[in-house]
Order: structure tokens, then C-alpha cells, then sequence
């Protein structure tokens, strides 16, 4: 119950974060053009600040070893969102791109905006190791699998696509996000610490990243015509199955198989912090990839907005159910 009070604390500020980012393009305090530098200062300053800070702040070899096991549990999660979204998209018979701006929306969660400051929150001591575990993966499939999902039917088969050099395509797997997360593992298999003088002004510029991340959100509600999203009845089984029904099941199966195969019980807070990733609202770079493509861009940006409003709701039943 303590954990479920600390998530219940943190999605409420998240939501007085939402409402002053709202308040504040409404009252023309700041625009689009300033929310796009917000969006470029998060992504590559806030968030790998933020990741290499915390996850090297006392976490050592043995804890890392120790934690590796969570990207089994983080594989079964993708194995049951990728399944569960393909079977939703194929019997409500969406078209076919919208039908994968849907399953990439649901498969890919704000875990650098919204997550990493609840695990941080849960799990001070590992939550951002768990997170830089975790985003190796997430990272792999969202710049891969992600990118294909989001790229148009009619561009995905165009003859000078394939003509991409694979150099450049391994590229487009960089961000600095995920080169923040290989430097703090690197930094914690060599045994290296930086000391506090150093640590502690990273960790406040990293902290940025929470209120300015939920400020932008709230920005794009009161820029972005999202209401025609609401009118999709694929969105709102989308956020019952990923948000609600998916991490439940993915906390029972985890929880209750493995002592029933002889493996005995897994780590909890490893358990619990798949379960978290897995009931996130839609990652925010989905609008980044469909307006690159020119693919549904608004539907994307609706559906941003309308799971991240949902998330208030659907994380604190989620996390009253696990914790």
C-alpha cells in the first residue's frame, strides 16, 4: 500500500504538471516554436542526464548482474503487447496504416516522461538502473519495429527504400537517450564513480525533465486538434487492454509462474517495475515518427493525449491491483 500511495502522489502532481503546461499556451505565455525546444531539450539533455545521474549513483557490478533477469520479464511484456495489439487491429479491421500508428501506439510507452520518474520514485535505490536495463530493448524495437509501423504502407514498399545503406539505417538507432543508458552501464561494470561534486548538478539538470516533459503534454492538449481521436472505438479497447488488462495479466503470469515451474519466486520490485513500464500511455516520439512519415500525424498526437489523460486513471487501478 506504501506504493501504491507513492504512484497515487506522483500521478497527481503529474496532472497539476498537465494543467500548468495547458494554462500556460492557452494564457500565451509560450507557444509551439518554445514547446519544440522543450521537446529538444528533454530528449537530449533532460532524460540522459537524468538516466546517467541516477543509475550511477551507488549501483555496482553485482547489482547490475543481479537486475539482468528483468529483460526476460521485459520480453514477455513486448511478446503480449505485440500480440494483443496485432489481434485487436486485425478484428476491428483498421486500415492498414492506421491500424499500425495503433499497435505502435500501444506497444510503445512513455517510459522516458512518464515512467522513469515513477520508477525512480518507487525504486530509489534501482530505478533508474532498471530503467537503463530496460531501455537497451525498448530502444532496439521502438527504432526498428517502431519506425516500420509508422512508416506508410505505400512508402514501406517504395524501390528506393531498400536502397538505404545499412550503415545509416544502424544510425537512425542512436539517440542520445539510449548513449546515456550505455554509458551508465559501462560506468558500472568498470566500477567507476563520479564523485557528488560532480553527480549532484547533473541530477538537478536531469530533474528537469518530469515538469518540463508533463508541461509540454499539457502544451500539445491545448495546440493539437486531438477530439477526432475520440471519436476511434479501436482507442478506447486499445486503453483497457494495454493500460488496464495487459499489466495485470503480465503481473499475475510473472508473479505465479515461475514457482509453479521450479524457478522459485522472482524479485517483486523487478516484477513491479515491468508492470509499471508495461501500463504507460503512448510514447511521445510517436508524433515525432508520423509527422517525419506524414502518416496520421494528428491521429498520433491524439492518441498521445488521450492515453496520457487515461494514465492518471489506469495507473492508480493498476497500481491499487499490484501493490
Amino acid at each position: 500500500m506504501e506504493q501504491f500511495t507513492v504512484v497515487l502522489d506522483q500521478l497527481i502532481g503529474f496532472a497539476i504538471m498537465l494543467v500548468v503546461g495547458y494554462i500556460c499556451v492557452k494564457c500565451k505565455v509560450y507557444g509551439e516554436k518554445t514547446l519544440n525546444g522543450i521537446c529538444q531539450l528533454i530528449l537530449k539533455v533532460g532524460i540522459p542526464l537524468m538516466v546517467f545521474s541516477n543509475a550511477t549513483a551507488g549501483a555496482t557490478r553485482d547489482d547490475l548482474f543481479e537486475s539482468g533477469i528483468i529483460l526476460v520479464f521485459q520480453l514477455v511484456m513486448y511478446v503480449l503487447l505485440i500480440g494483443s495489439t496485432w489481434l485487436i487491429a486485425r478484428a476491428m479491421r483498421l486500415p492498414v496504416d492506421r491500424g499500425h500508428v495503433f499497435q505502435a501506439a500501444f506497444i510503445f510507452g512513455n517510459v522516458g516522461f512518464v515512467g522513469l520518474p515513477l520508477l525512480i520514485a518507487l525504486f530509489p535505490n534501482r530505478g533508474a538502473l532498471y530503467y537503463s536495463l530496460m531501455a537497451l530493448l525498448d530502444q532496439f524495437l521502438m527504432w526498428t519495429y517502431g519506425v516500420w509501423l509508422t512508416t506508410p504502407e505505400a512508402k514501406r514498399h517504395a524501390p528506393d527504400r531498400a536502397a538505404v545503406p545499412l550503415a545509416q539505417r544502424l544510425r537512425g538507432l542512436l539517440s542520445p537517450g539510449l548513449v546515456a543508458v550505455v554509458v551508465s552501464l559501462l560506468a558500472i561494470l568498470a566500477g567507476v564513480r563520479l564523485p557528488d561534486d560532480i553527480l549532484t548538478p547533473l541530477h538537478t539538470v536531469g530533474s528537469i525533465s518530469t515538469p518540463l516533459s508533463l508541461m509540454y503534454i499539457g502544451g500539445l492538449f491545448a495546440l493539437r486538434d486531438w477530439a477526432s481521436t475520440l471519436k476511434h472505438p479501436e482507442v478506447y479497447v486499445g486503453i483497457v487492454m494495454k493500460m488496464l488488462a495487459i499489466p495485470i495479466a503480465l503481473f499475475l503470469l510473472l508473479t505465479c509462474v515461475p514457482p509453479m515451474i521450479g524457478l522459485g519466486a522472482p524479485d517483486s520490485d523487478m516484477v513491479h517495475a515491468v508492470t509499471v513500464v508495461c501500463a504507460m500511455p503512448t510514447m511521445t516520439a510517436l508524433v515525432m515518427f508520423a509527422e517525419r512519415e506524414r502518416n496520421m500525424p494528428e491521429y498520433a498526437v491524439g492518441l498521445v493525449l488521450v492515453t496520457t489523460a487515461a494514465s492518471l486513471l489506469t495507473l492508480t487501478g493498476v497500481s491499487y491491483v499490484v501493490f
